[in-house]
C-alpha cells in the first residue's frame, strides 16, 4: 500500500511541475507540422532577414527547410547552408521582457557534429537581441575554432555598460561561459538551455547559467547585466551560420530550476507531449 501511495504522489507532482512549465511557457516551435510557432505570447509566424527586413516565411531557398520524421517526434528544421538568410521570429511577448529584476529560460535541441559538419567561423544557432551580438544579447555558439571546437553562453549587457571603453576586450574577459563538456553528435540530439536570473537589479548580481543534456555546464556571474530593451524590438534569431538540425524550441518566462531543465530533457519527446 505504501509503495502505491508513494506511486501516486510521484504522479501528483510530475503533473504539478508540468503544469507550472506550461504556464510559464511563452513561446513553443515543435517543428512538427510546420515552422511557425505550435503556441505564442505574441506572433506565431517565422521570418526571414532579407536585405535587413523581417520578411514573413522562409525564403531561404529550401538552404534551411522542415524535414519531416528527423525530430525529437516529428519534423526538425535543417539548415544546411552557413550563408542561409537568417531566421526569425518577432520577440515581442514571445520573449518575456521585465525592466526589473529579470528572469527567464530558452531550451532548444541541435543534432549536429561540430568537428565534421560546420564551417570554419563563428556559429550560433540562436542570438536574441534588438541591437547586435555584443549589445544587450544572449547568444550560444561554437567558437570559430578548436578540436573540438567550444560551446559557449553569452550573456552582453548593454555595450556601454560591459564594455564603457568601447575597446577590444579579450575573450576570457567578456561575459561569456563555455560548456565543460562536449556531448553533440551527428547521431543523437543534445539538449541545450540557458536561464538568466536578477537580470536589471543595477548590480553586479545577475546569474547567466548553461545547461547540456540536463546538466549545468558553468554560469556567467560577477556582471550588471543590464539590457535596455524598452522600445525596442528584440528578435529570437535562429540558426546563424548553422548547419544541423534543429528541434522543439521554447522560451519560457521565469529561470526554470535545474530539475525542471533535467526534466525537459529526460522527456526525449519534445514539450508538446510532456505539457499536454
Amino acid at each position: 500500500m505504501a509503495i502505491v501511495f508513494a506511486l501516486a504522489g510521484a504522479v501528483t507532482f510530475a503533473t504539478a511541475a508540468d503544469s507550472s512549465l506550461k504556464k510559464s511557457l511563452t513561446f513553443h516551435a515543435s517543428y512538427d507540422s510546420g515552422t511557425d510557432a505550435d503556441s505564442a505570447k505574441g506572433d506565431k509566424r517565422l521570418f526571414t532577414l532579407v536585405e535587413k527586413q523581417p520578411k514573413v516565411g522562409n525564403h531561404t531557398g529550401d538552404l534551411t527547410r522542415l524535414v519531416k520524421g528527423r525530430g525529437l517526434s516529428g519534423g526538425a528544421l535543417l539548415f544546411a547552408q552557413r550563408n542561409a538568410k537568417w531566421l526569425l521570429y518577432d520577440g515581442a511577448k514571445n520573449f518575456h521582457f521585465a525592466e526589473k529584476n529579470w528572469s527567464g529560460t530558452v531550451s532548444f535541441w541541435l543534432k549536429v557534429d561540430p568537428i565534421n559538419e560546420l564551417d570554419p567561423g563563428y556559429v550560433d544557432p540562436i542570438q536574441i537581441t534588438p541591437n547586435t551580438w555584443n549589445d544587450a544579447s544572449f547568444f550560444v555558439d561554437f567558437n570559430k575554432d578548436g578540436n573540438p571546437r567550444a560551446f559557449r553562453l553569452g550573456a552582453f549587457a548593454d555595450k556601454p555598460v560591459w564594455n564603457p571603453a568601447n575597446k577590444n576586450v579579450p575573450e576570457p574577459e567578456r561575459p561569456l561561459v563555455p560548456a565543460k563538456s562536449t556531448p553533440f553528435s551527428r547521431d543523437k540530439w543534445t539538449h541545450v538551455a540557458f536561464t538568466w536570473e536578477r537580470f536589471n537589479t543595477g548590480k553586479k548580481d545577475g546569474v547567466s547559467t548553461l545547461y547540456l543534456n540536463g546538466k549545468k555546464e558553468g554560469s556567467i556571474t560577477g556582471w550588471n547585466q543590464q539590457f535596455s530593451w524598452s522600445g525596442k524590438e528584440h528578435r529570437i534569431m535562429i540558426g546563424l551560420n548553422y548547419m544541423g538540425l534543429f528541434d522543439d524550441l521554447a522560451c519560457f518566462n521565469r529561470a526554470l530550476t535545474a530539475s525542471e531543465i533535467k526534466r525537459i530533457h529526460d522527456h526525449q519527446a519534445g514539450l508538446a507531449t510532456l505539457l499536454k
